[in-house]
């Protein structure tokens, strides 16, 4: 755990936020630098009104299994809950080293 950050600072993914307050919670105890995504175009415009407040909150369409971020464009990536769904569809074993191999 040495190399575990604890800057506010940090770029930090949240990879199939849905429609959970966790970023808005990160985000009000000083974590600024959030970009959120999920495959769910009726869920990123949701939160993206309710959190427009929070301004330097992103939120993105886009598969966790083909993210078009750069290679270490983040710092920290954190998955509350995808892989839990993923495991749940079809070819979830492939689906999940998929997501695993992109993050």
């Amino acid at each position: 755990m040495d190399n575990v950050s604890e800057s506010k600072n940090d770029k930090v993914l949240v990879l199939g936020c849905g429609n959970a307050e966790f970023s808005a919670d990160m985000y009000d105890d000083g974590f600024s630098n959030i970009t959120n995504i999920d495959y769910s175009t009726v869920c990123i415009e949701q939160m993206s009104q309710i959190n427009k407040s929070r301004v330097h909150m992103k939120y993105e369409v886009m598969d966790v299994r083909d993210l078009k971020f750069d290679d270490n464009s983040f710092d920290i990536a954190i998955d509350k809950s995808t892989i839990d769904a993923l495991l749940c569809g079809e070819d979830s074993t492939l689906n999940t080293a998929i997501m695993l191999k992109e993050v």
